[in-house]
């Protein structure tokens, strides 16, 4: 098991399987709320679903309507269980306050290096910890 520390922006505890890109994501027009899927088209994510995962990217790309999207895909059970980004944007924070979706930044490693998608991490923002367990090449995550 890795732990790695960084800076709350949303306080919580949630866990799930990452999914991991260094890239940015606009929740509007690139997620599909009542699916909680990557729709933009050539994004690292396409076609992957953000429902119960931790959401591991560069940060989101700011839009209004980001907060409103994430709320539709909270209402939907689609939402993603937490984000760990290496920058903020001020309307994803938002959107994370307003759904109770845990964020941390300004971690003290690279998460692109020790995180990868499948893994399984629990974000526990209230200590500004986050804890990752390798997953196994046959399924299963190790500690």
């Amino acid at each position: 098991m890795t732990e790695i520390r960084g800076r709350a922006v949303v306080k919580g505890r949630a866990e799930g399987e990452a999914l991991v890109a260094d890239a940015m994501l606009s929740f509007w027009g690139e997620v599909d709320p009542v699916s909680g899927e990557v729709i933009a088209v050539g994004h690292p994510l396409q076609g992957q679903s953000l429902a119960g995962r931790v959401l591991v990217i560069r940060s989101t790309k700011g839009s209004s309507a980001t907060p409103m999207v994430l709320n539709l895909a909270k209402l939907e059970g689609k939402a993603p269980a937490a984000f760990v980004n290496v920058e903020v944007d001020g309307l994803a924070a938002l959107g994370c306050i307003v759904n109770g979706i845990p964020m941390m930044t300004d971690l003290e490693q690279d998460p692109f290096a020790s995180i990868r998608t499948g893994d399984h991490v629990v974000v526990d923002a209230d200590q500004g910890l986050i804890c990752v367990m390798v997953k196994q090449e046959s399924g299963g995550p190790i500690g």
